[in-house]
């Protein structure tokens, strides 16, 4: 008798292939048709997932009314609900339909570029640049702008469960000049890819099962990674921060801001602090102009004080 985890393996080796294989079919559709149509057909897809996926629907509008519920009403907050599943969409679209770009000339039928004179005066300090981007919008464009921009970058991701769909995203990664660290007890080779003078794509704008500080964040405590604050003050790179935006014609802006000051007093747990207080807040102000491209069914609030 053939033992389980014997036929779970045997499954295993016939479900991913199978799957690679429709994944990459559906990626080569897209990638051919026309930019609009394509984001006609997800622009449905976007406004189905808002009625269909009951779950996450209702955790966004819970998440925009903690946000905004002083200031928007009901009414407007479930409008923006429904773009954000629709911008997601977006997003999904256009990332399969420039997987094959690798270059800022590819780019740039689709991306204005702001601001790369900061990102180049830090680079070229030579301590290392932490380029703070965020989730939102087509935030894997963010990602991937500094080393199609050419310069030396390495980024700080979470493994997805599927192996071979974590494969086809880090190849995509690494044929744009990206070098993909997994997290977990990754920290001295950050500080290495720092020390270097290297770019660090990093993301401190969700609550995630890593070392954190409460921080306001819309009004309310939120545990918030300290990931950046630390990694400056033990290096003394330069925090540059990064987002995509999506703008009301659908082309992007990829926007870089100055450098951020560093707070440095020697208390290193309250300058942890402070220094996550002023990142968190830089996302809150990207975030409360462009609602509607960040993810707010992401659970920000669950862990609590």
């Amino acid at each position: 008798m053939i033992k389980k985890s014997t036929l779970k393996k045997i499954r295993r080796g016939i479900k991913y292939p199978v799957l690679i294989f429709f994944i990459k079919t559906f990626v080569r559709i897209i990638r051919f048709l026309p930019r609009k149509t394509a984001l006609c057909f997800f622009e449905g897809v976007g406004k189905v997932a808002f009625l269909v996926v009951r779950k996450r629907r209702k955790k966004t509008i819970q998440n925009l009314t903690t946000a905004f519920g002083e200031t928007k009403t009901a009414d407007e907050i479930r409008s923006i609900a429904k773009q954000v599943f629709v911008n997601l969409a977006f997003c999904f679209s256009d990332y399969l339909h420039t997987i094959r770009y690798s270059s800022r000339e590819q780019f740039s039928k689709l991306i204005d570029f702001e601001g790369v004179e900061h990102l180049e005066e830090a680079y070229n300090a030579g301590k290392g640049v932490l380029c703070m981007t965020g989730h939102v919008s087509l935030w894997e464009f963010s990602a991937i702008m500094p080393p199609v921009l050419g310069f030396e970058t390495s980024a700080l991701s979470k493994k997805i469960a599927n192996p071979k769909i974590n494969e086809l995203i880090v190849e995509c990664r690494q044929r744009r000049g990206m070098k993909n660290i997994s997290r977990g007890n990754a920290y001295q080779q950050l500080i290495e890819v720092l020390n270097r003078g290297e770019c660090l794509i990093i993301m401190t704008d969700q609550d995630a099962a890593t070392k954190g500080v409460f921080v306001e964040f819309f009004g309310k405590p939120a545990y918030t990674p300290i990931g950046i604050a630390r990694l400056a003050l033990d290096t003394e790179a330069a925090i540059v921060p990064m987002f995509t935006i999506r703008k009301a014609d659908k082309r992007y802006c990829f926007k870089i801001f100055p450098r951020l000051p560093l707070i440095r007093t020697g208390n290193l747990e309250n300058d942890l602090l402070e220094n996550t207080k002023v990142h968190s807040k830089i996302y809150e102000e990207i975030i409360g102009e462009h609602p509607e491209q960040w993810v707010w069914m992401h659970e920000r609030w669950k862990t609590t004080p």
